[in-house]
């Protein structure tokens, strides 16, 4: 959560080059320049959608993530953060999603 999930809400939220990266690499990270983690992000950008309203957002995306990288299941993985349109609204697919994220 301190470091894949902080590197995707920072990214979510616009922030670029070392705020991207500063403390939120993890031992034997492999893309560690703003640059690298930039263009990786970029390129996952629409699988970032967690809760399926055609749009990837920190203050839902993000949050969910990061929830659920912190362990978060069931109603409160998704309370008052699911945003506006989703498509995926409750926390089994919320849940399904991010897992299908993870290696």
């Amino acid at each position: 959560a301190l470091t894949d999930g902080l590197l995707i809400v920072r990214y979510l939220f616009g922030v670029g080059n070392n705020a991207l990266v500063n403390g939120a690499l993890g031992a034997g990270a492999t893309r560690t320049s703003p640059a690298a983690v930039l263009q990786y992000l970029d390129s996952i950008r629409p699988l970032l959608d967690i809760d399926g309203n055609s749009q990837a957002d920190a203050l839902s995306d993000g949050l969910l993530i990061l929830r659920y990288l912190f362990g978060m299941r069931g109603a409160p993985l998704i309370d008052s953060v699911v945003g506006v349109g989703a498509t995926r609204t409750t926390a089994a697919q919320i849940e399904a999603r991010v897992q299908s994220l993870l290696p």
